[in-house]
């Protein structure tokens, strides 16, 4: 039987406050003193964290959420994270005082933290999504919405995790392995999908913060590597290049490749950091009452959305790179949004926009 944890604090997704709910088995707990569930772009498992107040013996609570049972968190039935308890702690004071804090991942936690076991740990002509499905022996799912290209030759290094296998396959290819709602995880790329709405002040934003940086910003992004077989030039001189001309100095960067490539893999690379450089120059924090857009959908890691702040300067469209929803009795159900400009997350670059007058948005110049 279902079990159902309600922090009921209003009504509606795309209302100020809505229903919390924790599907466990067992019982009905209702004592939440907080939710928080945290979903990033470049994370491949979604967290959680659940403060209860609870009365001294609580045993029953115990074995309801011990380490490693599965629970499902949802927004207003919005599924939000499905995963695993790590860590139950309960904390008793001297005056009597008994507080509970669950925490936990996603499933996809399993093939982040455990080793890739494969019979002759060996691939041939696959693409990253095919390799992941053959070392997710944990059932998690590994799905793509991108065209992904082959990989030669692929050799797993011993005792390295199937995740770190993955990690590095889509690196080379410009593509990010984002942890799922329901545990899985999915190959792609941000910037693909928009929020309803947009962030604007003096209308949603209760509070916005931005970094206009260009410290890690480079005039050329230079990949070299080898091909673990053959000789010659095409073989041991292997070596991609792309430019930023909007950084207007002499800055170069040398990337090692850590393994088989070839010159337009090594390219590709190159120009995927070059791009990379370039959104993570502009960030922004945002904080929002409730968990969704106007149109009633949950904030997503990836989605785009309009942002325009006089005071930030900024502009133009932003992607989630991480969103933290939390609830609790003080301050009822908020929303802290990560902002990038989409190039960070794969995605292409503002069009229209602007981010202070000083801010050049076009990493152009291979």
């Amino acid at each position: 039987m279902d079990i159902s944890l309600a922090f009921a604090l209003g009504y509606g997704l795309g209302g100020q406050n809505p229903v919390v709910t924790v599907l466990a088995g067992g019982a009905q707990w209702t004592a939440w003193r907080r939710v928080l569930v945290r979903a990033a772009f470049k994370s491949a498992a979604r967290s959680f964290q659940i403060e209860a107040a609870a009365e001294p013996g609580g045993a029953a609570t115990a074995w309801t959420f011990k380490a490693g049972t599965q629970i499902d968190i949802l927004f207003d039935g919005a599924l939000a994270c499905r995963g695993y308890v790590d860590r139950y702690q309960p904390k008793l004071s001297e005056h009597k005082r008994a507080e509970i804090t669950i925490s936990g991942r996603s499933k996809s936690q399993d093939f982040i933290d455990c080793s890739a076991v494969h019979d002759t740990n060996q691939f041939k002509n696959k693409d990253p999504q095919q390799i992941a499905a053959e070392l997710d022996k944990f059932g998690v799912g590994i799905s793509t919405d991108q065209q992904l290209k082959k990989v030669p030759i692929y050799r797993v290094t011993p005792g390295e995790t199937a995740f770190r296998c993955l990690e590095k396959l889509c690196r080379e290819q410009g593509v990010f392995p984002v942890g799922q709602a329901d545990g899985s995880i999915k190959i792609t790329k941000g910037g693909q999908k928009r929020h309803a709405g947009g962030l604007i002040e003096g209308i949603n934003l209760k509070e916005i913060e931005a970094d206009h940086n260009w410290s890690g910003r480079h005039s050329d992004v230079i990949v070299r590597g080898q091909k673990p077989y053959g000789h010659g030039a095409d073989a041991l001189e292997i070596e991609g290049l792309a430019r930023d001309a909007e950084v207007g100095r002499y800055r170069p960067v040398i990337v090692y490749h850590d393994g088989d490539t070839d010159n337009d893999r090594a390219k590709k690379r190159a120009t995927t950091r070059r791009d990379r450089e370039a959104g993570n120059a502009l960030k922004a924090n945002v904080t929002v009452q409730g968990f969704a857009d106007d149109g009633g959908a949950l904030w997503e890691p990836g989605n785009l959305v309009f942002t325009d702040s006089d005071f930030a300067d900024v502009h133009q469209d932003m992607a989630i790179e991480t969103v933290e929803w939390s609830q609790d009795r003080d301050d009822g159900s908020l929303s802290v949004l990560s902002l990038v400009d989409p190039r960070a997350l794969g995605g292409k670059g503002t069009k229209g926009g602007s981010a202070g007058g000083a801010w050049g948005t076009d990493a152009g110049g291979d």
